[in-house]
């Protein structure tokens, strides 16, 4: 457990882009058209990151960092898409495990960072037969408890009612939503999820659960699945 939650502190010095000193915010704050050699967790969760905007058609995009602080400030940019970057502005150096920004940006990488973590804690937890972990809302399940099928799970609409049970083992699992981070602002709920096509709040409500073999995976295809229509998610 000590082991764990080390780890938790040690990645949040990579990963969080609240810290001003961790190496995320960091490499935003380096020259511009630069190749910038990094981690090798910071460079495994923006791949990931990469690879996901490219298969979702950029509904997810860890580059809209000014616009998720602009709204953890209770606020919205006036002019949202001018300047606005996008994830081909990061570009990287799988040899080298280095990223150059295009332009400048600010990356954001709390729907995916948290699943990355939950991940490495259970790779920590190896030899432990029976464990479930859970990050921020990600869940990362190793085998059912004794004499259980599984781990069960429970599935809440926008309006925090169950409407359903899962029963899981082995696999990682996320829900995207906005049921619980969100603001009003004249009159119109401001959730946290940002729509990279508009640049703006998505005001419908719903909920996605995703279940995927890593939490990074489910993490961040929870919130691309959730930005994108329910049609082309479903297709997807």
């Amino acid at each position: 457990a000590k082991s764990c939650f080390q780890r938790v502190k040690d990645l949040d010095t990579i990963l969080s882009d609240y810290r001003a000193d961790s190496e995320v915010s960091e490499l935003c704050a380096k020259p511009i058209g630069k190749a910038h050699k990094v981690s090798d967790a910071l460079f495994s969760v923006i791949a990931q990151a990469q690879a996901i905007s490219a298969k979702s058609n950029g509904a997810f995009d860890v580059t809209l960092g000014k616009h998720t602080q602009a709204w953890r400030e209770l606020t919205m940019l006036e002019n949202p898409s001018v300047g606005a970057p996008s994830y081909r502005d990061l570009i990287l150096d799988h040899d080298k495990k280095a990223i150059t920004l295009q332009k400048s940006l600010k990356i954001d990488l709390g729907g995916i960072g948290k699943g990355y973590i939950g991940d490495q804690l259970m790779d920590i937890l190896k030899g432990i037969t029976h464990a479930a972990i859970i990050v921020g809302g990600e869940t990362v399940l190793a085998a059912a408890p004794p004499e259980k099928k599984g781990w069960h799970i429970g599935i809440e609409d926008p309006e925090h009612k169950v409407i359903g049970k899962i029963v899981l083992a082995n696999t990682a699992l996320s829900t995207s939503g906005d049921s619980y981070q969100f603001f009003e602002a004249d009159g119109k709920r401001q959730s946290h999820l940002i729509d990279p096509a508009t640049k703006q709040s998505k005001i419908n409500r719903l909920n996605v659960t995703t279940i995927a073999p890593t939490a990074m995976e489910s993490d961040a295809w929870a919130t691309a699945l959730r930005i994108l229509p329910t049609e082309e998610a479903v297709r997807i």
